[in-house]
């Protein structure tokens, strides 16, 4: 890229290629404070290294769209420039809140309170059979019932009926001739008209609704009834005359349903009456014809001899399976061999276990005399009759018990068929009697039926009679009386004080913000688009030398390196003037023809940073070859790119007020190519006459002295002036990272600051090749917060998307959110 720009002269001589013959773009300058400016080059000629035809041509900011967030520190700006905005509005919504909370006619509130009883019996309670009050369970629900009553429309109505004739009339008419805020407006401007009464009743009770309120206190069975009302003593008064007359309510509601509960049970009670003396007179009737002067209920003898026959047989029948059960089990044991003696029915007889433990303690004792004494001894002869008279005895035992069995089995088959044929003779006298008895036992049921039906509802009818005359159920009582109340509830000038600051301070805050957000982020999406695109040959195009140039001829081609013919120098001077933009406007030189169309900013997807640029891979012998590539207009180099990227970051500072712009460019990962994008775009702000510089804060791995080998090293830590850091005469200062102590990190962070804050004052833009995010975010996030616009560089062949999403996810917190530009894609 041919730059034009020139050098002064010097003794040493020409590096052979690259970017390290100093940009010599604006020398000497002065460094006071200035705004943004273009300058005029202070040395003429040309540079002896790079083709004088490429160029970075001249931005159109109109162009570029970038993308925004909000921020706080927006916010803040937001405040700062509409605020009076904000208080005048804020001070009108103060003053008319605090009218309305403020003043006006004052209102009193009086309260009285009514308990409801749980579980307490009634003076007339028998025997707790009267009982009808609520569980501790229905408590809520019948609270809430007790709140729906008291403001029902039929309460109410009966509150006016029963309320004192005068007051009433009085509170009505009061009330009629009232006008409120907005009436009396209206009475101002002269619009009022005095609308019809209408039903006295419904009047009452639309007031009693607006103005009473029911609430239960807590942890207890207590309903609160409270009035509000200008008039304390009416208002007192009307919250005892509220509690006082739904107890009266209540108490008649009861009485009525008692009354109405007697006289329906009075006369169920006669038709039952009715229906017990017909079952009499029938079940009399039957007992004449047939015969049946006793009740056969309790003198029926047959029936309970079948009844205890046929229990007899149950149990014989009991007896009878448990003996062939046993047989069973001596047959089983003898035929497989076994011992008699080990089945139950042996072991639970006292002889046969009597003599079963007798022969096992002779035998028990023959045991160790068999081992001294011989068969004839005559203890052993002894100890061998008594067991084979134990072992006699104990057969004869065992077969007594099963001749026991025996007889068992035939005495309980012998008396089961006796019991039968008692039964059958049984069976057949009580059939006789019961074939007479099954109509009086029908017509007996019946009437007992209905003499018991009868029996209850005459009960309840005479309860309902008895609690119909007491009015008092004993559920509601009068907890406490309402006071006349001594201090209004509003106006409250207090409350309207706290309501008026608070809406002072949100339209203070709220008014501002809203405007700038509805200023940069809604309006925007109103804006008119144009339905049809405009014609290709209508357009404005996009050449070298800016918008609607056009295409000059082809330019002979040169050597990028070739050495041109000095221009004559001036008179040197030592003052030179500054110029504005508009009275010296900069005049690029003719660039050769671009083969490759210039690519517009690329607008990104929802949730996607916008790609600024894409630098193509050059290659070179050393970085500052590499850089010279760049600087080399499309398809070699990357300056229609250039031109992009920095016409988005001045559209940004034209609308940013205050000092230099802080450019903070980082990447995902290492390796991405960083710190090349910083020294070219450095090199382009250069190239438009900005003053620069830039700020290696990658103390760990510092590379910036390698794209400009002819920078301050290894005492640029200790500079106290900015002029000592200029890149040879130009306006680019340069502060690499190559000598500065990488381990003293907040001396670091101090440095960074106090070099920005200094450098603000006297150049244009700085630039801060900061470190990877992955790999040294602790190194990056401090400088976030002081950068106004954020650049991240990224390499798809080094980083994939997710790592840039991290790194993304890592940096945004920490910047404002209208800070990031977008994206430098390398390798594009």
């Amino acid at each position: 890229m041919a730059i034009p720009y020139s050098i002064e002269p010097s003794k040493t001589a020409a590096p052979p290629d690259g970017f390290g013959a100093m940009l010599a773009l604006a020398p000497q300058r002065s460094l006071s404070p200035v705004a943004p400016s273009m300058t005029v080059p202070a040395h003429p000629g040309m540079s002896p290294v790079f083709d004088p035809r490429a160029f970075l041509p001249p931005m159109n900011p109109q162009d570029f769209e970038v993308q925004s967030l909000i921020s706080l520190v927006d916010v803040i700006g937001y405040i700062r420039k509409r605020w009076l905005r904000g208080a005048v509005l804020g001070a009108l919504l103060a003053a008319v809140t605090f009218y309305a909370l403020g003043m006006g006619t004052k209102i009193y509130e009086a309260e009285s309170q009514m308990l409801l009883r749980i579980q307490d019996g009634s003076v007339v309670d028998i025997d707790g059979k009267l009982a009808r009050g609520p569980g501790e369970l229905s408590a809520v629900q019948l609270i809430n019932n007790h709140r729906a009553e008291l403001l029902s429309r039929r309460f109410l109505s009966y509150l006016y009926d029963h309320f004192p004739a005068q007051e009433r009339d009085a509170f009505l008419d009061r009330e009629a001739h009232s006008l409120g805020r907005k009436d009396e407006l209206l009475k101002l401007v002269g619009l009022y008209k005095p609308g019809k009464l209408g039903d006295p009743r419904e009047r009452f009770i639309n007031l009693m609704i607006a103005n009473a309120r029911v609430e239960p206190l807590k942890e207890s069975h207590v309903l609160r009834i409270q009035i509000r009302d200008r008039d304390p003593q009416l208002a007192a008064d009307l919250a005892n005359h509220y509690v006082e007359q739904y107890t009266h309510y209540v108490a008649d509601q009861e009485g009525q349903l008692s009354a109405d509960a007697s006289t329906f049970l009075e006369a169920k009670s006669e038709e039952l009456l009715k229906h017990l003396r017909e079952s009499e007179q029938k079940l009399a009737e039957y007992r004449r014809k047939e015969g049946l002067m006793e009740d056969t209920d309790t003198k029926d003898v047959s029936s309970d001899k079948v009844r205890q026959l046929n229990a007899a047989i149950t149990e014989a029948d009991l007896k009878l399976t448990k003996a062939k059960s046993d047989l069973n089990d001596v047959a089983d044991a003898k035929r497989v061999g076994r011992d008699l003696t080990e089945l139950r029915i042996f072991a639970d007889n006292a002889d046969v276990s009597f003599i079963r433990k007798q022969l096992d303690a002779k035998i028990a004792e023959r045991a160790p005399l068999e081992a001294t004494c011989g068969r004839k001894h005559p203890r052993m002869i002894a100890l061998a009759n008594e067991i084979e008279t134990l072992r006699a005895s104990l057969d004869r035992a065992v077969n007594s018990v099963v001749g026991m069995i025996h007889a068992e089995v035939e005495s309980q088959e012998r008396q089961i068929a006796d019991y039968r044929r008692q039964l059958e003779s049984a069976r057949g006298v009580a059939l006789d009697i019961n074939g007479k008895n099954v109509q009086q036992n029908l017509l007996r049921d019946q009437v007992r039926m209905d003499r018991e039906l009868y029996e209850k509802i005459e009960m309840r009818r005479s309860q309902a009679a008895l609690t119909g005359q007491f009015r008092d159920s004993g559920m509601l009582r009068v907890a406490d009386v309402a006071t006349v109340p001594e201090k209004p509830v509003k106006p409250s000038k207090p409350i309207a004080a706290v309501a008026a600051v608070l809406m002072f301070g949100l339209s203070l805050i709220g008014l501002p913000v809203g405007w700038g957000i509805f200023d940069d982020h809604v309006r925007k999406l109103f804006r008119p688009k144009d339905a049809a695109p405009t014609p290709p040959d209508e357009q404005m195009r996009h050449t070298a030398f800016g918008y609607g140039y056009p295409q000059p001829p082809p330019a002979p081609q040169a050597s990028p390196f070739a050495i041109a013919a000095p221009t004559p120098a001036p008179a040197p001077t030592h003052v030179i003037p500054q110029v504005q933009r508009a009275s010296v406007p900069y005049q690029p030189a003719p660039p050769q023809v671009q083969s490759r169309p210039l690519m517009p900013v690329i607008k990104p997807a929802n949730g996607e940073t916008t790609v600024l640029a894409r630098l193509p891979y050059v290659g070179g012998s050393t970085p500052e070859a590499m850089l010279s590539e760049l600087l080399k207009p499309e398809p070699v180099g990357a300056s229609g790119a250039l031109h992009q990227l920095t016409s988005v970051l001045e559209l940004q500072a034209a609308t940013r007020s205050g000092t230099a712009g802080v450019i903070l460019v980082t990447s995902a990962s290492t390796g991405e190519g960083k710190t090349l994008v910083s020294a070219v775009l450095a090199a382009a702000f250069c190239h438009f006459g900005r003053r620069v510089f830039m700020m290696e804060c990658n103390p760990s791995s510092p590379t910036l002295h390698q794209w400009f080998p002819r920078a301050v090293q290894g005492y640029g830590a200790y500079a106290h002036d900015l002029e000592a850091l200029r890149y040879g005469h130009s306006n680019l200062f340069l502060l690499p990272g190559c000598d500065l102590p990488a381990h003293a990190t907040n001396e670091l962070l101090d440095g960074y600051r106090s070099w920005i804050e200094r450098a603000k004052k006297e150049v244009d833009w700085i630039i801060l090749d900061a470190s990877p995010l992955l790999k040294s975010f602790a190194n990056v996030a401090p400088l976030a917060p002081l950068a106004t616009d954020v650049i991240i560089v990224n390499n798809p062949a080094k980083t994939t998307p997710a790592q840039l999403r991290a790194g993304l996810a890592l940096l945004q917190p920490m910047m404002s959110s209208s800070a990031l530009r977008g994206m430098v894609v390398n390798g594009g």
